[in-house]
C-alpha cells in the first residue's frame, strides 16, 4: 500500500462530517480491512489485538528457502460502541448463613 493511498482515507476521513475509522492489517498472506463510518454522537472504541504472530523461515546453504512456517493466533478487531449505563448496579445478593 503505497503512502499516498492511506494519505488519502485519511484526508478523505478527516473531511468527513462523520467519524470514519480505518484499520489494514497485513500478516504474510493474511489481509484484514475494516472501514466504518458511524455518527460521531455514539462513542466507540476500535481495538485490534494480535497475541501471537511468528513467522519462521529455514535457508539452505544457498540462501534458499526450504521450509516457512507461518502461526497467526486469535487475531482479532473490534469496533464496538460504548453504550450508556441501564441504571445503578444491582446489590450484590444475598447469601443465607450455613445453620
Amino acid at each position: 500500500m503505497s503512502i499516498q493511498s492511506v494519505l488519502s482515507k485519511f484526508i478523505a476521513c478527516k473531511k468527513a462530517k462523520n467519524q470514519c475509522d480505518n484499520i489494514e492489517l497485513e500478516l504474510e498472506d493474511l489481509y484484514i480491512k475494516m472501514t466504518r463510518i458511524t455518527d460521531q454522537k455514539i462513542p466507540h472504541e476500535v481495538t485490534v489485538v494480535v497475541p501471537r504472530a511468528e513467522i519462521r523461515e529455514k535457508y539452505d546453504e544457498n540462501h534458499n528457502l526450504i521450509e516457512k512456517e507461518v502461526i497467526l493466533n486469535s487475531i482479532t478487531i473490534v469496533h464496538a460502541p460504548r453504550h450508556p449505563l441501564a441504571g445503578p448496579p444491582s446489590p450484590p445478593p444475598e447469601i443465607p448463613e450455613k445453620l
